[in-house]
């Protein structure tokens, strides 16, 4: 079964395409990485799934139904989390604002909506860090917090913005095998920009770039690469985006031939 289906979906910003034609499925239990480059509407697509946006034209499905129909079945991500590093609450705390809203209780919390929170950490791996200051933590052990806090309703879709933003390498590689743990009765929809993130564990890799380009398995294929970065050279290693002599970024256009 599609946890989220797209048909024929395009999106304009201020008469600005950002997404054309756009064909996606999305099945149960999959772990589909979203990359491309900056600007290319990746970020859009995942504001489409949620219902932050509407499509101009076509179709998205989540569930089954309208995007925003089910937000207790989704647990989001952002690009920029709205807590700054110094944000006087222990890691619990954190995560346990993550419960929806017409369940808090003011400061105070139940004995099992704590227990809750102790288990979106445990599934993270940082159980250890409940009790710790959330601004004394590292980059990565941020990111594995916030990911606990969407975790605490315990959502059958997960979408991640750039969770490896400003993450160092040891970061970005706990952050993975958190994702990596999280099993497949979860969904997990992650969008980068690093082409280097690309593991086994990945189910599908789809290209964003105005228009969208998906394959099988975690492989970066030379169609996805042309549409994010241009025509690629069919005498350079694979990889290697050649577009006048130098690596530059192509302008939304669609796969050369």
């Amino acid at each position: 079964m599609d946890v989220i289906a797209l048909d024929g979906v395009a999106f304009r910003f201020d008469r600005e395409p950002i997404l054309e034609d756009i064909n996606l499925r999305i099945p149960r239990g999959s772990f589909t990485v979203i990359v491309g480059p900056n600007g290319g509407g990746k970020t859009t697509l995942l504001h489409l799934i949620l219902g932050l946006y509407r499509p101009e034209r076509g179709q998205v499905r989540v569930f089954g139904d309208r995007p925003g129909s089910h937000p207790e079945r989704i647990g989001y991500v952002p690009q920029h989390g709205n807590l700054p590093p110094g944000f006087p609450a222990t890691v619990e705390q954190v995560v346990l604002m993550g419960l929806p809203h017409d369940h808090r209780h003011g400061p105070l919390f139940f004995a099992d909506e704590r227990e809750r929170a102790r288990q979106a950490l445990d599934r993270t791996g940082i159980i250890e860090l409940a009790d710790r200051l959330y601004g004394a933590l590292s980059g990565g052990q941020r990111q594995r917090v916030l990911i606990a806090r969407a975790l605490i309703t315990e959502p059958e879709l997960l979408l991640l913005d750039e969770p490896f933003s400003n993450i160092d390498p040891y970061g970005r590689a706990c952050i993975y095998e958190t994702l990596d743990s999280l099993g497949h009765e979860l969904t997990r929809v992650m969008v980068s920009h690093d082409l280097g993130i690309t593991r086994q564990a990945v189910s599908q890799v789809i290209a964003v770039n105005r228009w969208l380009v998906s394959g099988d398995g975690p492989t970066i294929t030379d169609e996805m690469l042309a549409l994010m970065y241009g025509q690629h050279d069919q005498g350079c290693p694979m990889g290697q985006i050649i577009l006048g002599g130098e690596p530059v970024a192509h302008d939304h256009g669609k796969p050369r031939p």
